[in-house]
This record gives C-alpha cells, sequence and structure tokens, in this order.
C-alpha cells in the first residue's frame, strides 16, 4: 500500500506531503487502513439493506388477497425487526378494519409516516394511507430490531422503515384494486345484491358440505306493470330499493343475490324452517313498508330448507315452487315448501328462529 501511495504521488507529478506522511510513518498507515476498511464495511451494510429491500419489493409482486396481505407484509418486516404480532388494518365506514385476522391491540394513531417504537419492545407504525382512499396501517406490536439493524442509529432504522413504507403502501394498492375488480364481479351494481353465479357457488359450498341452510325467492309483485306505467327508470329504483333493503336485513353471515330479473334469492345458514319462515314473512313486511318510490311495491317470497342429500338446485326449485303458490295465492305474501323429518338439523343446536335478520328503519 505504501509503495502504491508513492507511486500514485511520483505520477501525478511529484510527491505530495499527505501522501510521503503517510507512506513513512506506520501508525498513520494503519489508521488510514482502518479507516477504509471502516468505510467498506459501511458499503457493504447499506448494500446489503438495499439489496433486502429489493427482495422485499420482489416478493411482494404476487401479493394480492387480503387475506395473504397481512402475512406478507408481517414477513417483509420481520427482515428487520422482531415484534410479537402484526396487524394490517384500513379505515372503513367510519371504523378500522382488520385485513387478514382480528385485530391484537389498539388502533394507530398516524401521527407521523413512521413511528419507531419509543422503547424497546414497544409498536412500530407505518402510515400506509397513500394506498387507499382514507387511511391504512401496518403496525408491529413488541418490537425489537432483528441483528441486521441492531445497534444502528435511529436515523438508519428510520431509513429502513421508510423504505419499507413505500413498497408496503404500493403493494396494499394492488390489493385494494384486486378486492374492488372481485367485487364488481360479483356484485349487481344497479341493486347491491351478489350476482348468481356468485349466489349458486355459495350455496353449492353450503350444501355439500352438509351445512344448514335455508333459501328464499323473493319476486316483485307486478314489476312489469312498474315498467310499463312508469318507465324504466322507476323500475330501476324499484330494484335499487330493494336490493338495497335486502342487503341491510340479512345478517352478516347471510346472502341475497339478484337471481334474474326483478327475483333475487336469499341464503340464510344456519336457519331452521320455522327460522326460513321468519326470516321471510319480514322481508315482506319490510318492503310493503318502503316509501319514497314512485309506487307501492310488494313482495312474493317462498322459502325452503335443505333437505339430507338434496342438491342445491333441487332446493331452489322447492322455494320457487313455493314463490308460485304465494303469488297464486294473492301476492304480497310467504308460502313454504312442505318439510319432513329428512330436514338437516343444526350441529351446533343454535336457534336462528328469533334473529334471522337485523331490524333497519322504514326507507
Amino acid at each position: 500500500l505504501g509503495a502504491w501511495a508513492l507511486a500514485a504521488g511520483a505520477s501525478s507529478g511529484g510527491s505530495r506531503p499527505g501522501t510521503v506522511a503517510l507512506a513513512r510513518s506506520p501508525a498513520l498507515l494503519e489508521r488510514r487502513r482502518a479507516e477504509l476498511h471502516r468505510d467498506l464495511g459501511g458499503l457493504e451494510d447499506a448494500h446489503d439493506l438495499q439489496r433486502g429491500v429489493f427482495e422485499v419489493s420482489a416478493e411482494l409482486v404476487g401479493c394480492v388477497e387480503e387475506g395473504d396481505a397481512r402475512v406478507r407484509f408481517a414477513a417483509a418486516m420481520r427482515r428487520y425487526w422482531s415484534f410479537a404480532s402484526a396487524d394490517l388494518l384500513v379505515w372503513s365506514r367510519g371504523a378500522w378494519r382488520s385485513l387478514g385476522g382480528e385485530a391484537t391491540g389498539e388502533p394507530p394513531g398516524l401521527a407521523a409516516p413512521v413511528a419507531l417504537p419509543a422503547v424497546r419492545g414497544g409498536d412500530l407504525e407505518l402510515d400506509l394511507s397513500p394506498a387507499v382512499d382514507g387511511r391504512a396501517a401496518l403496525v408491529l406490536r413488541g418490537v425489537n430490531p432483528q441483528p441486521s439493524l441492531a445497534g444502528r442509529l435511529e436515523r438508519d432504522q428510520r431509513w429502513v422503515a421508510e423504505v419499507l413504507r413505500g413498497q408496503l403502501s404500493l403493494s396494499l394498492r394492488r390489493v385494494i384494486l384486486y378486492a374492488e375488480l372481485q367485487a364488481l364481479a360479483r356484485v349487481d351494481p344497479l341493486t347491491g345484491a351478489h350476482r348468481r353465479w356468485y349466489g349458486e357457488e355459495r350455496l353449492r359450498e353450503l350444501v355439500t358440505t352438509g351445512e344448514v341452510v335455508s333459501v328464499a325467492m323473493i319476486d316483485i309483485d307486478h314489476f312489469k306493470r312498474v315498467n310499463d306505467g312508469h318507465g324504466h327508470a322507476a323500475g330501476d329504483q324499484v330494484l335499487a330499493a330493494v336490493g338495497g333493503l335486502l342487503v341491510r336485513l340479512l345478517r352478516a353471515g347471510d346472502l341475497v343475490c339478484r337471481w334474474g330479473g326483478e327475483e333475487f334469492l336469499a341464503v340464510l345458514p344456519e336457519t331452521s324452517p320455522a327460522g326460513a319462515q321468519l326470516a321471510a314473512e319480514r322481508i315482506r313486511a319490510a318492503v310493503a313498508a318502503l316509501s319514497d318510490l314512485p309506487v307501492a311495491v310488494t313482495v312474493s317470497v317462498g322459502a325452503a330448507s335443505c333437505l339430507h342429500d338434496e342438491d342445491p338446485l333441487a332446493l331452489v326449485e322447492r322455494a320457487d315452487q313455493a314463490l308460485y303458490r304465494a303469488k297464486a295465492g294473492g301476492r304480497n305474501r310467504v308460502d313454504c315448501a312442505p318439510e319432513t323429518a329428512e330436514v338437516r338439523t343444526s350441529r351446533r343446536r343454535r336457534n336462528h328462529t328469533s334473529t334471522v335478520l337485523k331490524p333497519v328503519g322504514r326507507g
């Protein structure tokens, strides 16, 4: 190294004092060697951090499912911090919604884009709000630096967190857009009810897995008269009002889909024949109470409960036959399929006859 320093000085047109001093002093040479070694180590560490962030970005490209996002995001952060749990949260309809499972701690404050833990074992918050039309955050609980960050200055830790925040925000945006595309594919935009294919798929899952399930086929009475007498815009208004009411009225685990035209199918898991009849009657009464429509609206409802080893389409057919009987009996009424001892009974022994629907106000 000394010979190289002297040669470098000579080639530049003469000896420089600093170079000569370095060459003549073993102590200075050793100190300079230590400085270069330290600088080289710093560059290697920075390269490792940047490479790790790049690898995180590559791993997140395939993350599009909400249920998968929490796991993937936690794995990305675990490269640099160990933690007890992770919450991926999105502000929705006035409350924090946890993606991928229940939240494990208090909601985030989001006072800054990155909030490092104030004490060892505290919480680390990343504000991912740029990914959504509102607020979003990733919160790590019980955080400690991994060896790759241990002993580093706070500014270095903050830099890593900031870069990861950008990557995670982009990935969360992709997850949100994918969820919106899925919703468009399975939800009827006019009524807010699910599309028929999704209702059929969900019903098939329930029936084939042996779940207790009932269905209610709902048809708007004299709907053709609404279109003919008041126009198709009024017909759309009626469809939107009825569909929206059904969506609000049913329990969280229930499902309503637009079966076709002015018909809707309500899928009611864990609901007995008595519960299905009560649900159908409350649907009928709620629709009859709708106001602010161009014409008074009523529905006829046919209900049926699944038999042992019954095909899902056969179940729907029995509900449809009950619907036709309700219409033949004068409309604005409920008819239930005649059930037998073969009706499935709840394996959880829960009684849903009094909690089939959520209460709603008059529309």
